[in-house]
């Protein structure tokens, strides 16, 4: 079984998942190719029209996308999809208090967490969604430009809405001030991640860009 990133939570870097199926494939190994879209399951695929990473590639067996991240739905909500004959690998044991199989809404799952899935994305739709990445996208890359201009580090995978600053380039008081997400919470601390959701607007990164820059002059 192997595993391909769609979009890491402190990166959102994305795998190809050819690198994994062509070394696989080379050893003529019998495997299962699982995409992990938890982060990413909801932007790469809407901002990256070339993409293949979905059931498209014949190689791909599942995919995981996190509902509670980019959908904002209620916490612990996820989505698992597989193709055809392979859902039995994964179905739970009988429990004595049910009857027939543990599953979704007959088991012990969380009716609620499936219902606000589905009206959210009822309410977006599929050109909502796009529109509202597509905004994203536009945020992110104005981000990305105004730190170009101040020479200052950055990891951003294309397609995605988060960008991640080396933390040396980061004055400690825009840290407190911006509450910033590190990649590890002691002195060891590398880097520091920026999320683009809808609540932050050109204005917002506006102000930021101008007190980083104050903080680094000074």
């Amino acid at each position: 079984m192997a595993v391909a990133n769609m979009g890491t939570t402190m990166f959102g870097s994305v795998d190809n998942p050819d690198v994994y199926t062509d070394a696989l494939e080379k050893h003529n190994a019998i495997y299962k190719l699982h995409i992990d879209g938890a982060y990413g399951g909801f932007v790469y695929p809407f901002s990256n029209k070339e993409s293949k990473i979905n059931f498209s590639n014949p190689k791909i067996s599942s995919i995981t996308i996190d509902a509670h991240k980019m959908l904002q739905a209620p916490y612990g909500t996820g989505i698992f999809v597989c193709r055809k004959g392979l859902i039995e690998n994964v179905l739970t044991k009988e429990a004595e208090y049910v009857e027939g199989m543990d599953l979704t809404l007959c088991g012990s799952r969380s009716g609620a967490n499936a219902v606000a899935v589905w009206m959210i994305l009822f309410t977006y739709g599929a050109y909502g969604w796009f529109e509202k990445i597509s905004v994203l996208q536009m945020r992110t890359q104005f981000l990305c430009d105004k730190l170009d201009k101040l020479n200052i580090d950055y990891f951003r995978e294309p397609f995605m809405n988060l960008v991640t600053i080396h933390a040396e380039n980061i004055p400690h008081e825009i840290v407190e001030k911006y509450d910033l997400v590190p990649q590890q919470h002691n002195e060891h601390n590398k880097w520091y991640k920026i999320v683009l959701m809808d609540h932050v607007e050109i204005d917002h990164l506006t102000t930021f860009i101008d007190d980083l820059k104050l903080a680094i002059n000074e």
